[in-house]
């Protein structure tokens, strides 16, 4: 599949929808974070300069009534090309809500939830999608490397609001990791930090990084520990009991853990009962707070394992 943006729009789509792709700016395409195609909708581009409705011709607009909506048959058909015609083969990841597409891009699922035993089944009559563009900066985690790691690797745990780049430092710190001697195993549940299609990882996470695609964290943080040998675990989006569990046991094994979590600020992390343990006992040594100005991805503040600030954006 072609990586370029506007080609995989085009080439996914049929109908009325491929034409707005074909007559859109393939700049705004090519520099967009996320595309929303809801059934019946306006169909909307976020882009570095925010939110754009794009309407019939392929323009730019802010009014959502100059946008065009999407139909049932262009998610259908987007769905059907995504997934080779075998959506099936999908199954597992549809049931956590996303696919993944050749570059790492993946599509979130809305629509009827199926619940069996009390657990998600699948999603059908899927009536929107929201495609995150993958994008890989070589360089996002310059400015954390020196004070993670140094004559070993701290704990971090990278916490920002959704979409404001941690997951993407915490890809370029894996590189630069592997990149400088360490063994790392990455815990991939949703396949973004590595982007894998397939199993194999879309992006560079360096020369001696082991990707552990689509499994669950704590139990893929367990099977790392025991087949990989690593010298540093990376996951993303932690949360749960389980998720604690686990990291509380690789810092007892001398595994370094590098994670992400939703959140604005420290008062953030000190209201999650969950988290208690882990900043309690100082499991981790490095707090790192990411904003969106002036870019997203930016340093707020780095705070080490006494909840004392050690470094800023400044």
């Amino acid at each position: 599949m072609n990586n370029n943006i506007k080609s995989i729009l085009v080439e996914n789509t049929a109908d009325e929808l491929r034409d707005v792709f074909l007559r859109c700016d393939a700049d705004l395409l090519e520099g967009a974070r996320e595309i929303r195609i809801r059934q019946g909708l306006p169909l909307t581009v976020t882009a570095h300069g925010g939110e754009f409705f794009i309407g019939q011709a392929g323009g730019r607009h802010r009014r959502a009534d100059a946008a065009f909506r999407p139909k049932a048959m262009h998610i259908d058909t987007m769905l059907s090309k995504f997934s080779n015609h075998s959506l099936y083969a999908y199954d597992t990841e549809i049931k956590n809500g996303y696919i993944t597409i050749p570059g790492g891009h993946r599509i979130g699922l809305a629509g009827r939830v199926t619940v069996e035993d009390g657990r998600i089944k699948t999603i059908k009559h899927i009536n929107g999608l929201s495609i995150r563009m993958a994008r890989q900066v070589l360089g996002a985690a310059d400015g954390i490397i020196p004070t993670i790691a140094g004559s070993y690797v701290r704990n971090t745990i990278i916490v920002s609001p959704p979409g404001w780049g941690k997951t993407t430092m915490l890809r370029d710190a894996v590189r630069q990791l592997s990149q400088a001697g360490y063994n790392v195993a990455v815990v991939d549940e949703r396949s973004e930090i590595g982007g894998c299609h397939m199993g194999v990882a879309q992006n560079d996470l360096g020369p001696r990084t082991d990707v552990l695609d689509a499994a669950p964290k704590a139990d893929g943080m367990m099977l790392a520990l025991r087949a990989l040998s690593p010298q540093v675990i990376a996951v993303d989006e932690i949360g749960s009991t389980e998720d604690v569990a686990a990291i509380e046991n690789m810092a007892g094994c001398g595994v370094a853990v590098l994670c992400t979590l939703h959140g604005r600020n420290m008062e953030d992390l000190q209201r999650r009962p969950v988290l208690a343990p882990l900043i309690d006992n100082k499991i981790f040594e490095r707090f790192i707070f990411l904003t969106d100005k002036p870019t997203v991805g930016s340093i707020c503040a780095i705070y080490n394992e006494n909840l004392e600030v050690i470094g800023n954006g400044a």
